[in-house]
């Protein structure tokens, strides 16, 4: 054992990550309800056991230094670990088995595969405490890398995260446009600069498939559209295309429950998008706890006699 896991104390981690988050001792020590003298005193400490100088002081307040950069990274790592095992430790203490935390990439969450997956889930592991977040891909893969989430529902660029995160492919998905039934785009096919006569809702920036449909107009020679409204898919967004002539950026596998909730219909273009399949994204560096790979095995299942409905 190093003299780091001997001396090395989870208060000097909470210090460490709340100088990071504050930028001000005082602030920091206000956060952790001790004196601006305890404070200083904790952070020569860990300096002294680390052997490095972990901030320093900039104009704009305190800046972690290279080696207090890969502290913090690391000091999130340890504080979610240990929030974690206090929150399974509570669930079996009032009788539960074992916690688990969803991310769902928020466009998908209308995606009827999820909810019957989770809904079987629960139905054969009652005693696990369950919680499930929609967030766009950007924080949830923050959230994971903290080992605050277990599983991540959604897409990947291609070519993203392939040492970092292990990646079960759940089906193929090609973004596509919907709109209101009756709507001239949804008669016949159509190119993409028939698009650009409509106002589009697309997702704010940064957003890879905003940017890959800005490129492809660009390209082309085209003025990317100036109405454009900025939001993520929601109740509102669609209410508006069944209303309007909006075009709604959408995930093609929820298209069926689009179509059933406010009779929007896809829109016939095929859209120059270089993307990845929908996948369920863990981390590699770490083992699968059971309670996730059950989840797992039963999403896998849900998407097999989903496949073989179809067939």
């Amino acid at each position: 054992m190093n003299s780091l896991q001997q001396r090395l104390k989870l208060r000097h981690i909470s210090v460490v990550l709340e100088i990071a988050r504050c930028g001000n001792l005082q602030k920091a020590a206000e956060a952790l309800m001790v004196s601006h003298s305890a404070i200083s005193k904790a952070l020569a400490e860990v300096e002294a056991i680390t052997g490095a100088q972990l901030f320093e002081r900039t104009p704009s307040g305190m800046r972690p230094t290279i080696p207090g950069e890969a502290l913090v990274r690391h000091g999130y790592l340890i504080a979610s670990d240990v929030q974690r095992a206090e929150a399974e430790l509570d669930a079996l203490r009032v009788g539960d088995m074992g916690t688990l935390s969803i991310g769902v990439f928020f466009p998908l969450n209308w995606w009827e595969v999820i909810a019957d997956s989770v809904a079987e889930f629960r139905t054969r592991s009652p005693r696990i405490r369950l919680s499930i977040r929609e967030d766009s891909m950007e924080s949830l893969l923050e959230r994971l890398d903290q080992d605050l989430v277990d599983v991540v529902i959604g897409r990947l660029a291609s070519g993203f995260g392939g040492d970092q995160y292990s990646q079960m492919p759940l089906r193929d998905d090609h973004p596509l446009f919907v709109a209101r039934q009756g709507h001239p785009l949804t008669q016949k096919s159509v190119l993409l600069e028939d698009l650009l006569g409509f106002p589009w809702v697309l997702p704010e920036q940064p957003n890879i498939i905003r940017q890959q449909l800005e490129f492809a107009v660009r390209d082309m020679g085209l003025r990317f559209g100036a109405d454009v409204m900025s939001s993520q898919s929601s109740p509102l967004t669609f209410r508006l295309a069944s209303k309007s002539d909006a075009l709604v950026l959408a995930s093609q596998c929820i298209a069926e429950e689009l179509h059933a909730l406010y009779r929007l219909q896809p829109v016939l273009c095929e859209l120059p998008l270089h993307l990845g399949p929908l996948v369920a994204v863990t981390r590699s560096d770490k083992p699968l706890s059971n309670v996730a790979s059950t989840f797992l095995q039963q999403l896998k299942s849900t998407m097999n006699a989903r496949r073989s409905g179809r067939e």
